[in-house]
């Protein structure tokens, strides 16, 4: 009788475990509670050490927040793709201000050394398509229900051909948050960019 309650313990704390990989901070505070937050989904999160800008498009308030380079956590898959979490914060206070999360296979690797890896996640558009409705899923449960919704992908044309993307937009007086699935020849990811407007 002892076995199955340990068995649905150890059931719960494995899903746990395994969904916190998808989950996402939400909250304006200090970065030490965002490195503890990681530190919870994963006792021996990997954290990287890369040299992060970011432009006026990608973050409106950098010049009102000028931020330092991001505290960044690479999480294992939970279906297919990793997870890359970068916590911008300004480094005079400590303040997250923005938040950047990238489901995308060897992100931060050699540009030469991935041009194999794009030849191959060219044909799974529909693998793309699945995590990109997954991920939106696990953030409605999050962030409710988004400003600007989406229901399939849209072909774009730029100077190189044409390519997939998706994007689901929640925004409140506080908060902007986009989800948005890039699928072209040199980027094939999913990004949520989420950031405090105060």
């Amino acid at each position: 009788m002892i076995l199955r309650p340990l068995l649905t313990t150890a059931a719960f704390l494995s899903s746990v475990l395994l969904f916190g990989q998808e989950r996402i901070w939400t909250k304006q505070s200090k970065i030490s509670e965002v490195i503890a937050f990681e530190k919870q989904i994963n006792p021996n999160a990997k954290f990287l050490s890369q040299n992060v800008s970011v432009s006026k498009d990608y973050y409106p308030l950098v010049d009102k927040y000028p931020v330092t380079n991001p505290v960044i956590v690479q999480r294992e898959p939970l279906e297919y793709l990793p997870v890359y979490a970068e916590y911008f914060y300004t480094p005079e206070d400590s303040i997250l201000r923005l938040a950047a999360y990238d489901w995308e296979k060897d992100r931060y690797g050699n540009f030469f050394d991935k041009q194999k890896m794009w030849k191959e996640e060219s044909k799974k558009f529909d693998t793309y398509n699945k995590e990109y409705e997954r991920i939106k899923t696990i953030l409605i449960a999050q962030l409710g229900t988004p400003t600007t919704p989406d229901s399939k992908a849209k072909e774009e044309s730029y100077d190189r051909g044409t390519y997939f993307t998706r994007e689901t937009l929640w925004e409140t007086e506080d908060v902007h948050a986009k989800l948005n699935m890039i699928f072209e020849s040199m980027t094939y990811r999913v990004r949520l960019t989420l950031y405090w407007k105060k």
